[in-house]
């Protein structure tokens, strides 16, 4: 399925092209509305805020695994903790280990682990409208 990039204003007054992909979050019988969540092939797992673990049914989230990561600023890192979620793209739903902070600036960072294990991803701004393609990946 093809997908068109979201154009986001930078603050130099210029524009850049971001993957963004409507997803939903459950665990139990609790289940998010469609939220943005951003595709980045750097993050090791797949990262939400707080407030979703909480908006279904994970009310302390360092009841879960705890793990600590880093990002491209040396020295920056922020506390995470696991909880098993399921995790819903269009028609497509899988479980996978989500990592939730309430320190994490945006709703979802769709990672390696939980995400790209589950799809091929081919990003693609060199056609008119610039976009990225998912294909299920369907492990035996």
């Amino acid at each position: 399925m093809r997908y068109k990039y979201k154009q986001v204003p930078l603050p130099n007054g210029k524009f850049d092209w971001i993957a963004v992909l409507l997803v939903q979050l459950s665990r139990g019988s609790r289940s998010t509305p469609p939220f943005e969540a951003l595709i980045d092939s750097g993050a090791s797992n797949c990262l939400f805020h707080g407030d979703i673990a909480r908006a279904i049914g994970i009310p302390e989230l360092t009841s879960g695994e705890h793990i600590v990561t880093g990002g491209v600023v040396a020295g920056a890192q922020m506390d995470l903790y696991g909880h098993d979620v399921r995790l819903s793209v269009g028609s497509d739903t899988f479980r996978l280990t989500g990592y939730f902070s309430d320190h994490l600036p945006i709703a979802c960072l769709l990672g390696r682990d939980g995400f790209f294990d589950k799809y091929i991803v081919t990003f693609d701004p060199t056609e008119g409208t610039p976009g990225f393609e998912l294909t299920r990946v369907h492990k035996t």
